[in-house]
């Protein structure tokens, strides 16, 4: 055999081998290139848009939507949903407003009663899921208007009032990075690193992608399921409380806005509603995608009337988009 025989058998492997990545990874690329198509336009288009100020802005406005999004992720690649997001995050954040009632001393508090809250919530839709066998959209959602229910019977005015050290983490700088900005990055990190990781990150993939398979596997279905459940739920009752810190107090409608912004982000990122696909890194291209658009839109001047049906059409695009990637 000639070496240059030789040469080509060793290509074609590395070939196919870079086709596989690419192919796998191409739902994120299609995130991050829109969002650079986004960039670009709105430079263009606005000469405010590119500027520091705004970028900051725009980046820091996005965590409380992006930790909701990595909630809803780690449920929707086991093969679940969770449309409770919205109504966690409104009632630990009132809770943790109402415990803080604006003294730093209260601070621990706050945090351990709201992560509680997210605990136990997680573990009820978990169990309802897995072992009342109620379709997680039902039982989510219905949890959704019990905890909102909740939420509107205690108060329908703000209460409490955040710690001065808490709410301060918005404005709060490390040199000239914002401290809500690294905590949100060390944030994405140790998410990324739980999906890809871990064992844990792994059996979601594996009951997501095939739930009988992977009990086949030795993987405990149900345990794993649940712990997604509350793993979002905790997520989600963080992103309740950074949220204080740009209103500095809990109000009824608090995180009402992630409702549907949750699961738009994870299609937008690449991640399948069917479960089993998907990255932790699409998801955090899908909400700076979501976020740039509306700042875009705010550059622009878009009447409100028409940003939704705008949304609306880049998302059945990008599905469209994934629908032919698979077949």
């Amino acid at each position: 055999m000639s070496a240059h025989a030789g040469e080509a058998q060793i290509a074609i492997p590395r070939v196919s081998l870079r086709n596989e990545r690419l192919h796998r990874h191409a739902k994120t690329l299609v995130a991050w290139v829109l969002l650079a198509i986004l960039i670009t336009l709105g430079s263009i288009l606005s000469s405010t848009f590119r500027s520091e100020p705004v970028l900051l802005e725009t980046l820091k406005g996005a965590s409380f939507v992006g930790i909701a999004s990595a909630a809803q992720f780690f449920v929707v690649v086991s093969g679940g949903i969770d449309l409770s997001i919205a109504s966690v995050a409104t009632v630990s954040g009132m809770a943790a407003a109402v415990i803080m009632n604006g003294q730093d001393r209260n601070l621990p508090y706050a945090i351990r009663a709201s992560l509680g809250i997210g605990l136990v919530i997680g573990t009820i839709n978990g169990l309802m899921v897995n072992v009342l066998h109620i379709a997680p959209f039902v039982a989510t959602f219905g949890m959704f208007y019990i905890l909102e229910g909740a939420a509107y019977t205690y108060s329908v005015s703000p209460v409490g009032q955040a710690s001065p050290s808490f709410y301060n983490l918005y404005t709060d700088t490390w040199g000239s990075v914002p401290v809500i900005l690294v905590m949100v990055g060390v944030f994405w990190f140790i998410c990324w690193y739980v999906a890809r990781q871990t064992s844990f990150g792994r059996h979601l993939y594996a009951i997501g992608g095939d739930r009988a398979a992977a009990r086949l596997a030795g993987v405990r279905t149900v345990r794993v399921s649940i712990a997604a459940y509350i793993t979002c739920s905790v997520i989600a009752a963080t992103a309740g409380m950074l949220e204080l810190t740009q209103t500095s107090v809990g109000t009824s409608d608090l995180g009402a806005t992630l409702l549907l912004t949750t699961v738009t982000t994870v299609v937008i990122g690449g991640v399948s509603l069917f479960g089993g696909q998907g990255s932790v890194i699409g998801v955090l291209g899908g909400v700076l995608v979501l976020s740039f658009l509306n700042e875009l839109f705010d550059a622009v001047q878009v009447n409100a009337l028409y940003q939704q049906l705008i949304q609306g059409l880049i998302i059945l695009s990008i599905l469209g988009i994934y629908r032919k990637k698979r077949t």
